[in-house]
């Protein structure tokens, strides 16, 4: 398995953040429009520096993160477990190693003699020994014991079927329970070393093993998704939850028998969309295709009462506590038999309680990779973008405590005095969660884009600041996206504005603009909390645009046109409009029609003279801008002809034939426009019927016409001709004829 192979088998990624919002007031260019932050999602997109927040938009100060590795010559950290002694032990890949740190001291505890190893997981035996993990042409279990300052390796297990153990689970009786793939088996060491399969899942992979007050064992699967309680004795299996195509990563139980199941499946995080966006790459775990097995499933009956009570968590030096014998809430969310689907947004975390029922407790924003339970909170490991998550399920407060660079947390362990250590990926390390908060921190928001250039409001920041504590507002702003590489095209940091105060921002006018908050602690350590941050803004006001300006004859009126337009203002001030004629030959301006809000106008014109004109379309933001802003766009059409004058008809004569037929004929003319049609009609006949132009087609201002009538009834008839130009202006004449 190549290098590239096993990251993605190992790793999965992606980020289902809530779609981050900048609330914009609909409010026009006069009225300030306004960036606020006071939501876990509107600050997940920036910076974090030494500082966290909660899901209650609450912003303050974190707890420092101390790296333990210089110089790492790894990419992952997989497995991370705190010795009974003080020592720290962590194992990586590739070229796998079990690595110790004692006393800031990092040295290599164990070299697994074949290059192509991958440490996957650890675990401490009752008597101190250590059981590493190898993973790579086959799964092993080996045994490190110190004899006389050297360790010793021992294998204590493989077997054909299994090239991967996941999860090492020693029992209180000295056995060794092993999560096996790529066939998703559970194995069983018993103290005297004989290995048994214990369980086949029929998915491809157990991921994680965990283990309850009543000694029974958790296992979870990739695949559908399992939850299975295993009895450790007798091999016996029930499954308390199928997720549905949502593998299961991590597991923890708690004193009460409630159980905690974090998915990580890379397809609901790139269902999930949102600000952070899911790196292409593969996902996935190593799979070969097996029959389906079935497992015996025998139904247990219901735990007692939760017993004990909820102590102090001080991985973060204390803060968080779950009172005493509180019930976790039951949180709305899918059925526990009910497959995962796409409208799942995100990976999540179940809460099965002792009596078999099962909730959603937490939707997490990213998948969960690793996962510890500790008095109350449980702590959450993701990837792709390396958050470090607190959440209490008590009272339901989330608080995101980091953002490592390295994209993802593989692994966590808690010694025994509450100090929390994580393994990470894609640049393998092991930070130590400090128990001491920082001194000072920073945020720094993400680029925030006013599309067209903008004047600056005032900074307002809603901070709870204890005494001797400071929160302060920077700005800066330019008119390229881009900060990195173009920093010499932004405006330096402003000087800092205190918070619970409006001091306008003295940045210059810009399309962007990024702020920074300052955070500083109390000389009593007391972190102060920002709950709110807004940025007044209002753009620069610009000139409309105006894209067409057409005019069109109206065919049931002669004597009107209709004028259209197309308008917008690319600031979205309201738009109102000034029509105007001009006569060729005239070189004045004449107003038809104000304060029009529509993008068309019919224009009545028999009361002008005839000529060629041309129509203005004059576009103003008035209506949102005082007088001094207001601006305005102007588009002329192209020229027109307006002719009201009907065309003439002259030498109208008639002339008997034979066979009682009438010969009519005679010129049309007009002044500007040509001859579209003649017809005529007899005696108030019902239908006109067309006349033929001498020329063969009427189009010309001037044209001879001819038509033959009859043959007639002997006696009187009046016979009618009509001709009409092209626009629309008609003439009448007639003849009397007498047929003999």
């Amino acid at each position: 398995m190549t290098r590239t192979t096993w990251l993605r088998a190992l790793v999965w990624t992606s980020l289902i953040v809530g779609i981050y919002r900048m609330p914009i007031s609909s409010a026009r260019a006069t009225h300030a429009r306004n960036w606020k932050f006071n939501s876990e999602a509107g600050y997940a997109a920036g910076h974090f520096r030494g500082t966290q927040v909660n899901n209650y938009g609450e912003l303050a100060l974190s707890r420092r993160m101390v790296p333990l590795l210089p110089h790492a010559k790894f990419s992952f950290v997989n497995a991370v477990i705190a010795g009974r002694h003080g020592t720290l032990y962590f194992g990586t890949s590739p070229r796998g190693k079990v690595y110790q740190a004692r006393a800031s001291k990092i040295s290599v505890f164990y070299n697994p003699p074949a290059a192509e190893n991958r440490v996957l997981a650890l675990a401490e035996e009752p008597d101190g020994a250590l059981l590493a993990a190898l993973s790579g042409v086959r799964g092993e279990l080996v045994r490190l014991t110190r004899v006389g300052g050297k360790v010793q390796a021992k294998i204590i297990f493989q077997n054909p079927s299994v090239q991967y153990i996941w999860a090492i689970q020693p029992l209180a009786d000295g056995s060794i329970l092993l999560a096996t793939g790529p066939h998703g088996q559970l194995w069983k060491i018993s103290p005297r070393g004989r290995a048994a399969l214990l369980l086949k899942t029929g998915e491809h992979n157990i991921l994680a093993l965990a283990v309850d007050p009543k000694g029974n064992v958790i296992a979870s699967t990739d695949g559908l998704g399992l939850v299975i309680r295993v009895n450790p004795r007798t091999g016996a299996a029930f499954v308390l939850l199928s997720a549905g195509h949502a593998e299961i990563s991590s597991l923890a139980v708690d004193s009460r028998g409630d159980i905690f199941a974090a998915t990580a499946s890379p397809n609901l995080a790139r269902l999930a969309g949102g600000i952070f966006q899911p790196q292409t790459r593969p996902h996935g775990r190593p799979a070969s295709v097996v029959p389906a097995i079935h497992m015996p499933i025998k139904p247990k009956p219901p735990h007692g009462k939760p017993k004990g009570k909820a102590e102090r968590f001080d991985v973060d030096g204390g803060g968080l506590s779950a009172p005493a014998l509180a019930t976790l809430p039951a949180l709305p969310g899918p059925p526990a038999t009910a497959p995962l689907n796409s409208r799942q947004i995100g990976n999540v975390v179940y809460q099965i309680r002792p009596d078999g029922r099962t909730h959603v407790l937490l939707h997490v924003p990213d998948m969960v990779l690793s996962m510890l339970y500790r008095h109350g909170v449980l702590i959450l490991g993701t990837g792709d973008h390396g958050r470090l998550i607190f959440y209490n399920p008590f009272t339901q407060t989330e608080s995101l405590v980091a953002r490592l660079k390295q994209a993802d947390i593989l692994s966590m362990a808690l010694n025994r005095q509450g100090r929390l250590y994580l393994g990470t990926a894609n640049q393998g390390q092991v930070y130590r969660l400090s128990r001491r908060m920082r001194p000072a921190g920073q945020y720094i928001s993400r680029v925030l884009d006013a599309r067209l250039p903008a004047h600056w409001g005032a900074a307002h920041v809603v901070a709870d600041i204890p005494h001797g504590a400071s929160v302060t507002i920077q700005t800066r702003t330019g008119n390229v996206r881009r900060t990195a590489g173009d920093r010499r095209f932004w405006s330096p940091w402003s000087a800092p504005l205190p918070a619970n105060t409006y001091r306008r921002i003295s940045s210059s006018p810009a399309r962007y603009l990024q702020y920074r908050l300052n955070l500083k602690s109390s000389p009593a350590g007391v972190s102060p909390a920002i709950r709110s941050t807004t940025i007044f803004w209002r753009r620069i006001n610009v000139s409309p645009q105006i894209s067409s300006a057409l005019v069109a004859s109206v065919p049931s009126h002669p004597h009107a046109v209709t004028i259209r337009w197309r308008a917008c203002d690319p600031d979205g001030d309201t738009l109102e409009y000034t029509l105007k004629y001009r006569q060729k030959g005239v070189p004045v301006w004449i107003g038809i029609a104000r304060h029009l809000h529509k993008n068309h106008y019919i224009w009545k014109t028999n009361d002008v003279p005839d000529g060629y004109y041309r129509v203005k379309v004059v576009a103003s933001d008035a209506s949102d801008n005082p007088p001094q802003e207001t601006r305005r766009a102007a588009r002329e059409t192209s020229s027109f002809l307006i002719e009201n004058t009907p065309p003439t008809i002259a030498r109208l004569r008639s002339k008997l034939l034979p066979g009682r037929k009438v010969l009519i004929t005679g010129v049309a003319g007009d002044t500007l426009s040509p001859i579209v049609s003649v017809r005529f009609q007899v005696d108030s006949a019902r239908y006109w019927r067309p006349a033929a132009a001498s020329s063969k087609i009427f189009d010309s201002p001037l044209e001879s016409f001819s038509a033959l009538v009859g043959p007639l009834a002997p006696g009187p008839h009046r016979i009618a001709v009509r001709a009409r130009d092209a626009k629309g202006n008609q003439v009448f004449r007639s003849v009397l004829v007498i047929v003999p």
